[in-house]
């Protein structure tokens, strides 16, 4: 459930800053996923805090939703940083690091990103 929260998380951060807003149908489109699935995931997040939803309206992050976002971001960066450096080419780095940065403990997360701000 976790990888899951990230996800949208990450992705409505994305859409904002690429569009200025975010909406469900662009969020099911991003994901590859069914209306019906964003809005019953929207729905949960907006009852944890993360995000501000409303049906047909536009989705925003709560201060909450924008700070882990921020977190993923850098979590994100990190990771690409450190495969790149280790000679994985960019692409594949960017993809990679979607895929790891979800499942890492929070210690080799934090580790990995002391290292980067090291190279």
């Amino acid at each position: 459930m976790q990888e899951i929260r990230e996800k949208y998380i990450e992705r409505i951060y994305d859409l904002k800053r690429e569009k200025g807003y975010v909406r469900a149908t662009d969020l099911a489109n991003l994901l590859n996923v069914k209306p019906s699935s964003v809005t019953e995931m929207l729905q949960k997040l907006a009852r944890e805090g993360y995000v501000v939803y409303e049906k047909y309206r536009i989705i925003d992050l709560t201060p909450k939703g924008f700070e882990l976002a921020k977190n993923l971001e850098m979590r994100h960066q990190a990771i690409r940083k450190l495969l790149i450096y280790i000679g994985v080419d960019k692409d594949i780095a960017d993809r990679d690091a979607c895929l790891v940065e979800h499942i890492l403990s929070p210690e080799s997360l934090e580790k990995i990103q002391e290292f980067a701000q090291k190279i």
